[in-house]
């Protein structure tokens, strides 16, 4: 149905912006990040491309997605060029590389694997990081905003089979300014 691709991605933003307000409050300092360039020679980690107009640059790409809770430290982040970040989605990382590079998968799954060794990140929970009130408050706010979804979903649904019956000449529907 045309416009359902809306609903994924503002339902993917708006998870993802739920578990920023929640996550543990930590940014990549400037100097991390040229630590993790560093480490992969200023290159994607997947495709092994360095910046260029073609794949629009490097940019930190969470290994264990921020809807996963996972964090902007080294360790979760590895560079990516702008064209394989896209291409990911939400993907996990270790399915990517086989489907994309799938003769060169193994040897890029244990560079990346090495390099998360090396950083010992372990991805916490929402358990883990929140008091029982506020784990309790979270929770409510997902609740509501999958009801929010499916009010609008339902609200797409009747003006899509609305649209279909009058392109049919099957109903006629009285819209407001209608003046019969």
């Amino acid at each position: 149905m045309k416009g359902t691709q809306h609903f994924s991605r503002m339902s993917y933003n708006v998870r993802r912006g739920l578990r920023e307000i929640v996550a543990p409050d930590h940014r990549v300092s400037k100097d991390e990040w040229a630590l993790v360039l560093a480490e992969f020679g200023s290159s994607c980690a997947y495709c092994y491309a360095v910046a260029s107009a073609e794949n629009r640059g490097i940019v930190p790409d969470h290994l264990v997605a921020v809807t996963d809770f996972g964090e902007l430290v080294p360790g979760n982040i590895v560079p990516a060029c702008q064209t394989c970040n896209d291409s990911r989605g939400n993907k996990p990382w270790r399915a990517f590389l086989s489907t994309r590079f799938p003769v060169e998968a193994t040897v890029r799954i244990r560079r990346i694997e090495q390099y998360i060794a090396v950083h010992n990140y372990s991805p916490r929970t929402l358990e883990s990081s929140l008091t029982g009130e506020e784990l309790s408050q979270y929770n409510a706010l997902v609740a509501e905003w999958e009801g929010f979804l499916a009010k609008a979903r339902e609200l797409q649904s009747k003006v899509a089979n609305r649209r279909s019956l009058a392109a049919n000449n099957l109903f006629k529907p009285k819209l407001l300014g209608d003046s019969a």
